[in-house]
């Protein structure tokens, strides 16, 4: 296994509390292994962390020693100069052993000295391997095959393999039940989904309801021995990003959820509070900012959430606070604009079923190569209910050469706006061009942040769907 090292920049956590008294001490013995250094990583979210580096001794063995103890986990030690990985377990019991392999075969030389775990976890380890090419096989085989004898005697062979290896792991976890192994192992399997019936869709949602269910049954969300596996980050992110419905209500609720569960450990609690407030800083779907301003105003802004930065705490903050009046679902800021006539008219005043305000720029690039979509969206949806106001972002003295770009790209069809005051660039948060926010008749917000290739195929489809809802 090859693994890219990340530099140790990390939160400064509380840890588990005090598992033992004698520290850790492992002894690693890699036969043909010439290099100086080796180091030894810990799993942490989804990234690798470096624990520590340590030169080759005296006796030709790496030794990694420290008076506190390693908090449990798997941990891997990592060979210069191709960064090849070794995953070993490190429990709360078991901190002094030792480890035996040869470079040219890794893993598969792999034997330890007084660690039951790691015996028990390379047993597993070898079991699985000699029966996984099996099961790869036959899956590609019953894929490729066409209905008939020849693939109903390809499942049943699925089938024996498939149930010898459950059978194992079934035993194996009983068996090593109170093994840290066991747990690690359990941790790592999918969800065993029973038979649904019904039609094929209500089979999909049946799965779909059972896996949001049973997402942590394997991987308790309380079990932060599991910290320091990639199993506890992957249950996590499977629930939020697939199994809750990808609604900001939805993702809120779940968050808070896993939140709770992690409140007892601070070190869990502040990096995946910090991990989904970073995810949906910038999200890639719209509204889902939503979820941002909920984190920043529920966790950051109450202090939950300790960050030993307190400027970026402040700023992200601030950026929550600017957010939320402008979050999908509300009243739009109401704004005074000036039309090329000359004329004041307030953004409410705008009579129409749906209202598109662009905010761009003549100099904007991204701008210059939206508006051409602007206009075709316009010319189909404007005999629809839909008005489109052009707000240009520029000074007093550059708005002569903003009409300018407007007549001679022949952009004059829509109502064109500006206000050197820049009053509007505070209630709708404008640090970049273009922006772009969908009202309904009310003004309330309905989309935003919409891709000029994507205006009218979003449009249409909000349109088609509050027709069919009469709103």
């Amino acid at each position: 296994m090859k693994i890219t090292l990340t530099a140790l920049v990390f939160l400064c956590f509380h840890t588990l509390g005090v598992l033992a008294n004698a520290g850790y001490n492992i002894k690693v013995n890699i036969e043909g292994y010439r290099e100086r250094k080796l180091t030894l990583a810990y799993y942490f979210g989804n990234q690798q962390y470096i624990k520590d580096t340590v030169k080759v001794g005296a006796d030709g063995a790496y030794t990694f020693s420290g008076q506190s103890p390693l908090l449990p986990g798997i941990y891997t030690l990592v060979m210069m100069p191709n960064n090849v990985g070794i995953d070993i377990l490190i429990s709360e019991k078991e901190q002094q052993f030792t480890v035996q392999t040869k470079k040219g075969s890794p893993h598969a030389d792999l034997k330890f000295i007084g660690s039951k775990e790691n015996e028990l976890f390379q047993q597993y380890i070898h079991f699985v391997s000699e029966y996984n090419p099996q099961l790869d096989t036959l899956r590609a085989q019953y894929k490729r095959s066409a209905e008939g004898p020849k693939k109903e005697k390809i499942k049943q062979a699925l089938q024996k393999v498939d149930s010898t290896v459950q059978q194992y792991l079934q035993q194996f976890l009983r068996v090593n039940r109170d093994s840290y192994a066991a747990l690690v192992i359990k941790s790592s399997l999918p969800i065993r989904y029973p038979s649904f019936s019904g039609t094929d869709e209500e089979k999909v949602i049946k799965t779909w309801l059972y896996a949001r269910k049973h997402c942590f049954d394997n991987v308790p969300l309380t079990e932060f021995r599991l910290l320091r596996t990639p199993h506890f980050y992957q249950a996590i992110t499977t629930y939020v990003n697939e199994l809750l419905f990808q609604h900001p209500d939805s993702i809120n609720a779940g968050i808070d959820y896993i939140l709770n569960q992690l409140r007892p450990n601070r070190e869990a609690f502040d990096y995946y509070a910090i991990h989904f407030l970073r995810q949906y800083l910038h999200p890639k779907v719209m509204g889902m900012d939503a979820v941002f301003v909920h984190l920043a105003e529920t966790y950051l802004a109450t202090g939950q959430i300790q960050l030993s930065n307190p400027v970026q705490k402040a700023k992200l903050i601030e950026v929550g606070q600017k957010l939320k009046p402008l979050l999908i679902g509300k009243i739009a800021p109401n704004i005074a604009l000036t039309d090329r006539a000359g004329k004041t008219f307030n953004l409410h005043d705008l009579k129409s079923e749906y209202t598109l305000l662009v905010i761009w720029a003549y100099d904007c690039g991204h701008c210059k190569q939206s508006a051409p979509f602007w206009k075709s969206f316009y010319e189909k949806f404007k005999d629809k209910g839909v008005k489109l106001l052009a707000l240009c972002h520029v000074t007093e003295k550059e708005v002569p050469a903003c009409w300018k770009y407007v007549d001679e790209n022949g952009y004059g069809a829509w109502l064109h706006a500006s206000d050197p005051l820049f009053r509007y660039a505070k209630a709708y948060n404008v640090e970049s061009t273009p922006q772009v926010y969908l009202m309904d008749r009310n003004k309330v917000i309905i989309g935003k942040q919409i891709v000029a290739e994507k205006m009218e195929e979003v449009i249409a489809q909000i349109i088609e769907l509050r027709k069919k809802n009469k709103l």
